[in-house]
């Protein structure tokens, strides 16, 4: 396949393995600082359960097509990946540390700055255990709070507050084995609710208190935002496919067939369906012979199943000191939020105004990722591109000092 030639910025794909598809997105930066979706490719998945890998093998022949397709678009090869991950071994936990600064008059510099976010993650791990993020929430000087840059600052001590997010080794170890199976490098590894977060939560709403809820075929990922800076994180093992089995089961029908009339008719909502509104499906086992139901049966064992899962999340923030502090409400995105209804199941059970949504601010192929479906893959582009800012930024800061030390030693 041969590529051409893009403009001088880094590409980054982002690789979104889920439950149900896998899905990539090239993107670059433009001029300007903004998201361009070069292209996008995405294949159904059959080696997860639950946001685990199950089988190699599947997995790695849907990366291998959603890769090519994606590809193809974009008309650009793929080096650097950024790939979600989620599941019921995540863990995460807030520490905070102090050190002591050695040279107070001289102020804070980047490396007490390091010193300070390293001695926070000095946590005690179990074997089976890796620490996948260390987020800043933020630093505290001379007993000031909120602090998101102690740089420059006079202090005797920093004290800084980070979330601290762990995953089991062996789910890290079976996606990168995937991904090198599909002929890539070793990628990085980012929590999936943290990166949908990047490409649906606004400034605004990550400052006022939100939280994230996003909806995935096997999992439901969750993070609470507060203050600029993420606070909690949980994940679910509970995601859009349990939708799918409860109609399954209750209508005696295949898998399916319960999935595309989930997708086709499915309603969150019961009032929002006419009455009396009926639909077809074929009688497991005897597709010769057809049943019918009303919708609004269907809406009831989606609502159900919902409500089910919103109170495991309402469970979770309750359980957190940010349940009164969240102003921005919840924003739901994933591939289940296309239900109709959803945002009114989930203002009753939350008890606080809740939105859905996508992926936004984008250029290139936007219309063909602006939709909930999208969001951790998006997510995952912009996660890396905020990591390239900072790394430039540190850069900058250290020619500024050599530059100063120069200027003072030179004259």
């Amino acid at each position: 396949m041969a590529f051409g030639k893009t403009k001088n910025h880094r590409i980054i794909t982002g690789l979104d393995i889920g439950t149900t598809k896998v899905c990539a997105i090239i993107g670059q930066a433009d001029d300007e600082g903004n998201l361009s979706v070069l292209g996008m490719g995405s294949c159904p998945s059959k080696g997860l359960h639950n946001g685990q890998i199950t089988e190699i093998g599947p997995t790695v022949d849907a990366i291998v097509r959603a890769t090519e397709q994606a590809m193809e678009v974009a008309n650009v090869p793929i080096s650097e990946i950024y790939v979600g991950i989620a599941g019921d071994h995540i863990r995460s936990q807030n520490a905070t540390a102090m050190v002591e600064i050695r040279h107070p008059m001289r102020g804070i510099d980047e490396k007490d700055r390091r010193r300070a976010i390293q001695k926070a993650t000095e946590v005690s791990l179990p074997d089976d255990r890796a620490l996948i993020h260390s987020i800043v929430q933020d630093f505290r000087v001379n007993g000031r709070r909120g602090i998101r840059n102690p740089v420059g600052l006079s202090a005797s001590n920093l004290e800084v507050h980070t979330h601290l997010v762990m995953s089991g080794v062996d789910p890290i170890n079976n996606i990168i084995r995937c991904i090198r199976r599909a002929g890539f490098r070793h990628p990085h590894v980012v929590l999936q609710s943290l990166a949908s977060s990047m490409s649906v939560i606004t400034p605004h709403e990550r400052e006022l208190g939100s939280v994230l809820i996003d909806i995935g075929g096997g999992t439901c990922d969750v993070a609470i935002s507060a203050d600029g800076a993420v606070q909690a994180t949980v994940e679910i093992p509970v995601g859009g496919d349990r939708v799918t089995r409860d109609i399954a089961e209750v209508l005696n029908c295949s898998l399916s067939d319960a999935e595309n009339v989930k997708k086709r008719t499915g309603c969150a909502w019961p009032e929002l369906v006419e009455r009396g509104r009926t639909f077809s499906l074929p009688v497991m086992g005897d597709y010769k012979r057809m049943q019918t139901f009303e919708e609004t049966m269907l809406a009831e064992i989606v609502e159900a199943r919902l409500e089910d899962l919103f109170q495991i999340v309402r469970r979770f923030i309750d359980s957190t000191e940010y349940k009164d502090r969240l102003y921005a409400g919840a924003i739901l995105t994933g591939g289940s939020t296309l239900l109709q209804g959803i945002t009114d199941v989930a203002e009753r059970i939350l008890e606080m105004k809740c939105r859905c949504g996508a992926p936004h601010g984008l250029k290139g192929f936007a219309p063909v990722v602006s939709s909930p479906i999208y969001a951790t893959g998006v997510g995952l582009i912009l996660y890396g591109m905020e990591l390239d800012k900072q790394v430039n930024a540190q850069r900058r800061g250290m020619r500024r000092w050599i530059d100063y030390l120069v200027e003072m030693f030179v004259q």
